[in-house]
């Protein structure tokens, strides 16, 4: 399957924008924001204007319904990743993964595979975001792990 950047970039209604000096629209900060597709826009939009509602937090018909969403999407994106569905947690934004990922491990229990302890090497390079370096240098200070790049 060949990739056709100009038949992708249809499906990202942003890009129709012209900016300074009548130059497209190019968006190079995917790390911090991602630009959505129509695809998602409308799912998104339709998930609001219809069942809107806190998942696993009712018993109520939307929130039975939002409920259905999360987790057939989580259905998804595991069938996607080769995982299990309950290996699949949602977070707002890549940073609070990491967060989340590092303070896990910190907090794991001793002889959990994932328990980090003095002297365990975690690596990352030089050249990482600071969202994927401070959970790191801080993970190491509070277990006596090194951190090498």
């Amino acid at each position: 399957m060949t990739l056709d950047p100009s038949v992708i970039r249809k499906d990202f209604p942003i890009f129709d924008r012209v900016i300074r000096d009548g130059k497209k629209l190019v968006y190079l900060d995917s790390g911090a924001t991602s630009q959505k597709p129509n695809s998602v826009i409308d799912a998104e939009s339709d998930f609001y204007r219809n069942h809107n509602a806190a998942a696993h937090r009712g018993a109520h018909q939307l929130a039975e319904e939002a409920t259905e969403a999360i987790e057939d999407a989580r259905e998804i994106v595991a069938k996607f990743l080769g995982a299990e569905s309950e290996e699949i947690v949602f977070t707002k934004s890549s940073t609070e993964a990491l967060n989340l990922l590092a303070y896990s491990m910190g907090s794991a229990a001793s002889g959990n595979r994932f328990h980090i302890q003095p002297g365990d090497e975690i690596v990352v390079t030089e050249m990482e975001h600071h969202a994927n370096l401070i959970p790191w240098q801080q993970l190491a200070k509070r277990t006596g792990a090194v951190l090498k790049w």
